[in-house]
């Protein structure tokens, strides 16, 4: 049942009503690759769509008469960007540091604007679990989803009174400000550490260690099969990269401490995608093709950043198997090399940088009670059922 001063329209009739408009980025005709230079205005893809705010690492950039040849295409405050292909349920609000940037090829701009609508409103709307559904279900294409203009044009838009759009809005946004204050966090306390240890290691003379010597790498077991589908969570590579989801194994089996993740471990993938994590969630036990890293007697975080350091060389090993999933092998750790700085130059930097690794992981943590609560939140919010001060008093 729709709330008393609510109405329901669709994404195509609110951008026409406010003079807005849905499009598609420039085919590929119109922007070759050899068009992309290292400096110049930022081209928004797919892969630059995080959670509703766009990745600017990596982005791709073009040249002024390029930019100004698609100026179609320039994203204003408030402009909502799609990815048009594969995982079409990717969208993310342009904000002001966007302001001039391109829309892509392989992505669409939905633009409302307007007295009546608060953009941001919408952006939150369309990243509701519902709205998520409606878009897969209607894209085109079983292997490879599609969207298009017609589809995105008759997505259903539940629009409240414009206060009570932003009410909804600022209430949300805040706790993803707060999430987002904490990812900054996490990348400088990690671009600092890198410093750090790059300046001290680069110094003639440093020494190098076998990776084995860093700490004990140990495999995870094969437990999902006979998973009892409760208890802890089964850690596999998809749940190091993404979080637990709809395919996400538990099980009741009892297994030793060394494969067992508890929040701060270390964590490596040695097949298939290959990197170094910090686990940070609940209690899980770890599946095979990950070790779980016990450091011998380093600091926690000095292991993280020297496996960091090496893992484009584990990446570039596993790649160049002849096998259907790349992987690194127990003599690979023994053969790899990583330059270390000395025990007097570890305790230095331990005194500044490990109480900073300590703090990162309550910041991560705090991540995803924060995003839980976003997202426990969102439907009630944006169906009318729960009003923002009864929202507010549950976040308190």
């Amino acid at each position: 049942m729709t709330p008393p001063g609510w109405r329901e329209c669709t994404l195509g009739d609110l951008a026409g009503e406010t003079g807005g408009r849905i499009q598609t980025g420039p085919f590929g005709s119109q922007l070759h690759a050899s068009d992309y230079l290292p400096h110049g205005t930022p081209v928004v893809m797919p892969v630059n769509i995080g959670d509703n705010r766009l990745i600017e690492a990596g982005v791709a950039r073009v040249g002024p008469a390029d930019a100004e040849r698609l100026s179609r295409h320039r994203l204003c405050v408030g402009d909502i960007v799609y990815s048009r292909r594969g995982d079409v349920e990717k969208r993310a609000l342009v904000r002001e540091p966007q302001v001039d940037w391109l829309c892509g090829t392989g992505c669409l701009l939905v633009r409302v604007q307007g007295d009546e609508v608060d953009a941001t409103y919408v952006s939150y709307w369309l990243g509701s679990p519902e709205i998520k559904a409606w878009v897969t279900q209607h894209a085109i294409g079983a292997t490879m989803p599609n969207l298009n203009t017609g589809i995105l044009s008759a997505v259903p838009v539940l629009v409240p009174p414009l206060a009570e759009q932003r009410s909804i809005a600022t209430m949300l946004g805040a706790l993803d400000d707060k999430i987002e204050s904490n990812r900054r966090l996490l990348s400088t306390v990690l671009s600092l550490t890198r410093a750090e240890v790059k300046a001290v290691v680069g110094i003639a003379g440093a020494t190098a260690l076998p990776v084995a010597a860093l700490a004990r790498f140990v495999n995870g077991g094969a437990y999902t099969k006979g998973a009892t589908g409760t208890g802890r969570m089964v850690l596999r590579i998809a749940e190091l990269n993404s979080g637990p989801g709809g395919s996400t194994v538990y099980t009741e089996f009892d297994v030793p401490e060394d494969k067992t993740a508890r929040a701060g471990d270390l964590l490596m993938s040695w097949s298939g995608s290959l990197d170094v994590y910090r686990w940070t969630r609940e209690e899980a036990i770890i599946n095979q093709h990950i070790f779980k890293v016990i450091p011998n007697g380093l600091p926690a975080w000095l292991v993280h950043d020297r496996l960091k350091a090496v893992m484009p060389t584990f990446q570039s090993i596993a790649k160049d198997k002849a096998t259907t999933m790349g992987h690194i092998q127990r003599g690979h750790l023994e053969s790899t090399t990583v330059a270390m700085p000395s025990s007097e130059q570890i305790d230095q930097m331990d005194a500044r940088l490990g109480p900073l690794w300590d703090r990162l992981l309550l910041a991560e943590r705090e991540i995803h009670t924060l995003a839980a609560l976003r997202d426990a939140l969102l439907p009630d919010l944006l169906s009318g059922r729960l009003r923002v001060p009864e929202a507010q008093a549950i976040s308190q």
